[in-house]
């Protein structure tokens, strides 16, 4: 599974509040916006699923997605819609697409939009880890700041992910080399600090400052 780019389209704050709030559970970026500036952010952007409010009318919002679509746009669609629009909701055909009623649960919300953006490809809510603008995808083994990839090698994402998800605990060198390059691995301890170095300068200034090192000892991960 990898992020995506999702937009939610509504003119009510406390619906994009809503809809955002499961969504933070999954490994997206969410960017939203009034449902007059939807064709325009659709054509300009990587949008890989439009969640629409589309109230009691949907028809003529929906419409401006297909046509997108028919620009060459590849998006998904998923939208949300009042109780009584459903005798008449129509969804296309040419487009991955599914919908929900205005009042069902966040969970529901989060499961549909998961199987839209990744059918097939089921993560655990456990296997991402967020830290403040960091996801780590431990099921991927993928780490993003900001939405954008961190280009780590094998080992410099195995060495991180194992620091990240034993935080508050320091660790030696020593250790380091044994978890995560194996008890085979006969090369000096100093590799690990030339490891952490490189994830220092990939993670940027912010996030780099929670991998601490402790003096004498080996590094620790601040959560």
């Amino acid at each position: 599974m990898h992020m995506r780019h999702v937009l939610i389209a509504s003119d009510d704050d406390l619906t994009r509040a809503w809809i955002r709030s499961p969504l933070d559970g999954l490994d997206v970026v969410v960017e939203d916006c009034p449902l007059a500036e939807l064709p325009r952010r659709i054509l300009g952007g990587s949008v890989e699923l439009v969640v629409l409010d589309g109230g009691r009318n949907p028809e003529a919002l929906i419409h401006a997605v297909e046509d997108a679509a028919a620009e060459g746009v590849e998006t998904r669609l998923f939208v949300v819609v009042e109780p009584d629009a459903l005798a008449s909701l129509r969804l296309p055909v040419r487009i991955p697409s599914d919908f929900l009623v205005r009042g069902s649960s966040s969970e529901e919300l989060a499961v549909r939009v998961r199987n839209l953006l990744w059918p097939g490809e089921e993560v655990a809510r456990q296997e991402l880890i967020r830290v403040e603008n960091l996801t780590l995808n431990l099921a991927t083994y993928q780490a993003h700041v900001d939405g954008e990839p961190i280009d780590f090698t094998y080992l410099e994402y195995a060495l991180f992910a194992f620091l990240v998800t034993h935080p508050g605990r320091t660790y030696s060198r020593e250790v380091l080399l044994r978890r995560v390059w194996g008890s085979d691995y006969y090369g000096g301890s100093r590799t690990v600090d030339v490891h952490v170095r490189r994830i220092r300068a990939k993670l940027g200034a912010e996030l780099s400052r929670r991998l601490e090192t402790v003096r004498n000892v080996g590094y620790l991960w601040n959560a």
